[in-house]
């Protein structure tokens, strides 16, 4: 499946996202996170705010990304291999990272605010 479908709303104020983000309102997306694989930042049920007009993974950052057939919520980092990213989690004691070439790897968006419940 290479599309989402939206199923609930959340909004924000127009000038809090003016601060976060340049990119158009339009490729802003909310999902929920699901596992454990980047505790402590970021924890089961808790939700991200991605800007899907940044899919540049040339650059390190926290991004929402398709791979083998999921999104996974990683962050990114340099390779020392040609074409590949380092794909991070934060818990690395449960998940190693991953090298991976830059042509499996789809980003949906960049992570720009998340939220949870207290």
């Amino acid at each position: 499946m290479d599309e989402e479908y939206e199923s609930h709303s959340l909004a924000f104020p127009p000038a809090y996202l003016g601060k976060i983000t340049k990119g158009p309102t339009d490729k802003l997306s909310i999902i929920s996170v699901k596992g454990e694989s980047m505790e402590p930042t970021l924890l089961d049920d808790d939700i991200v705010l991605l800007d899907g007009h940044k899919t540049d993974i040339s650059y390190d950052g926290l991004f929402v990304l398709r791979f083998n057939t999921a999104l996974h919520v990683k962050r990114i980092g340099r390779s020392a291999k040609p074409d590949h990213i380092m794909v991070i989690s934060d818990n690395r004691d449960l998940y190693p990272p991953l090298d991976m070439r830059i042509s499996d790897v789809t980003a949906v968006g960049k992570v720009l605010w998340y939220g949870r419940k207290v």
